[in-house]
């Protein structure tokens, strides 16, 4: 007896059978042209890694740049563009591929000095590829079944991405400002506060943020005649100076308490105090502070101590020491000597910070100190490190001419160099002393943040940019100047690899 199929089993049978020749085949359109019939599998087609080969004559570590992979996108590309100028014309290249091809194949057109062409890829390809013009990597599966284009940028900086820019076109007008008006900038509670007399009335200005466009303003009733330029902040409180030299706190700029005590300067704020030097009986110069510790004494200036014009003091915390460090730049001493000295303090004691290995500085007063970072070259690989910098602007130099050199220390003030065409004050930005300088960071987003790299190496799609914000200074004529300047160390700008 045979045993019979089902007649549904059959026809099942029977379209299969016909169907043959549709799967073995390709479809043909009007022209004749071969089509693909897409498979569901990415990973067939899937670049996981492109480098540049090595050659020193073009870059040093040139295999070692860092390229992207965008799969959904269709792109490979360096998101940490090669320096300025880097000859991009004959590069030999490698690239990794998750599966077994048919084929890569690079097409080149529009390129300045090769002609158009096509190259096909292989891992012990030696020819060079010239990448000014566009290039398309064509990566065909192994079944033919599917077929993917990746558009490779070798990208190179227009400008030095290592370079601290000051754009005139990010310039602001200072808030608050009026002709010949005292002004000062703090920061207080995570807000920016701008103090300012002229003569009669004092006010406060007040905003989230160093670049917003309308600050909020009041008239403050003070029971003393301020020194605005002494204006300074722990952070939590305020400390000023009237014009005789009495210390003043307050906790929201509006109140002010007397602290009781007559100071000839006020430095700045270490931690939650207030620091500052008292002319003694004696006629000598002794450092105090306010609120005194349980251990407080007072002791004398050390030779060459800036007892006047000295920067404003910086507190930074760092990874070397527990205790937060201060410093302040330059100022004079108390036989009226403009100093070039860089002094630190520890929370227990001031000392002088030696700059004997290294360029000097220039006697200065009333300069601008600030940390900012730079980036150095990692050994061996072109990839670049974050790291923490000093800088110094402005000031006025002991001919009384302002001073117009930016001056950079990597090694916590030990060490000094003036900035090479990466690191100056440009022409459009007025010599200036007494600015207050302001780091704040503002969240950057990629473009096309949307469609950024997935599946292989990636961008973050957003990050924070500090940017540098200095507000106000006096100029040559010692008249307050009117703006906010805004500057950026180029490469922060870029989007961080992940």
């Amino acid at each position: 007896m045979i045993k019979k199929n089902p007649l549904y089993l059959v026809l099942a049978m029977a379209m299969m059978v016909s169907s043959l020749p549709a799967l073995v085949s390709c479809n043909k359109d009007k022209d004749d042209e071969e089509t693909y019939s897409y498979s569901t599998s990415t990973q067939t087609t899937l670049v996981t890694g492109f480098a540049l080969q090595a050659n020193n004559d073009v870059l040093i570590n040139l295999d070692s740049v860092h390229f992207t992979v965008d799969y959904d996108r269709g792109l490979i590309y360096n998101a940490d563009s090669l320096p300025v100028g880097t000859d991009i014309s004959a590069l030999k290249v490698t690239v990794h591929l998750l599966n077994a091809v048919s084929s890569a194949v690079f097409n080149i057109t529009d390129a300045t000095k090769q002609a158009d062409t096509t190259i096909n890829y292989s891992s012990s390809m030696n020819t060079s590829i010239d990448f000014t013009g566009k290039t398309i990597l064509t990566v065909t599966s192994q079944d033919e079944s599917r077929v993917k284009d990746y558009e490779v940028k070798v990208l190179v900086h227009k400008v030095n991405p290592d370079s601290l820019v000051w754009p005139q076109s990010w310039r602001r007008d200072l808030p608050g400002y009026k002709s010949g008006i005292q002004h000062k900038a703090v920061v207080l509670d995570g807000a920016y506060r701008i103090m300012t007399h002229d003569g009669a009335e004092c006010r406060l200005l007040t905003a989230l943020t160093p670049n917003q466009a309308i600050w909020d303003s009041e008239v403050v009733e003070l029971p003393f005649t301020p020194d605005v330029s002494s204006l300074v902040s722990t952070g939590e409180t305020l400390y000023m100076l009237d014009i005789d030299g009495v210390l003043y706190s307050s906790d929201d700029g509006r109140t002010w308490t007397s602290c009781g005590v007559t100071w000839h300067t006020l430095l700045g704020c270490y931690e939650d105090c207030a620091m500052g030097i008292i002319r003694g009986s004696d006629g000598g110069y002794y450092h105090d502070e306010f609120p005194h510790g349980d251990d407080f004494t007072v002791t004398a200036v050390e030779e060459g101590f800036p007892v006047s014009n000295a920067s404003g003091m910086v507190e930074v915390s760092n990874d070397w020491t527990q205790a937060s460090q201060a410093m302040i730049v330059g100022g004079k001493d108390s036989n009226g000597n403009v100093l070039n000295a860089v002094w630190g303090y520890d929370g227990t004691r001031w000392g002088k910070i030696s700059n004997n290995h290294g360029q000097e500085l220039p006697g200065l007063c009333d300069a601008t100190l600030f940390r900012y970072y730079t980036y150095t070259q990692l050994k061996g690989v072109r990839r670049y490190g974050l790291q923490n910098t000093w800088f110094i602007m402005g000031g006025q130099l002991a001919d009384g001419s302002l001073n117009d050199a930016i001056y950079l220390s990597n090694s916590q003030g030990v060490t000094w160099a003036s900035g090479d065409t990466t690191y100056f004050q440009p022409s459009h930005m007025p010599k200036f002393y007494g600015a207050q300088a302001f780091v704040h960071s503002e969240t950057m987003t990629a473009s096309g943040a949307n469609y950024l790299p997935r599946r292989v190496q990636s961008l973050s799609a957003t990050w924070d940019c500090p940017y540098l914000y200095l507000f106000g200074g006096y100029g040559e004529d010692d008249a307050l100047l009117p703006n906010v300047w805004r500057g950026v160390y180029i490469r922060l700008t870029n989007s961080p690899i992940d």
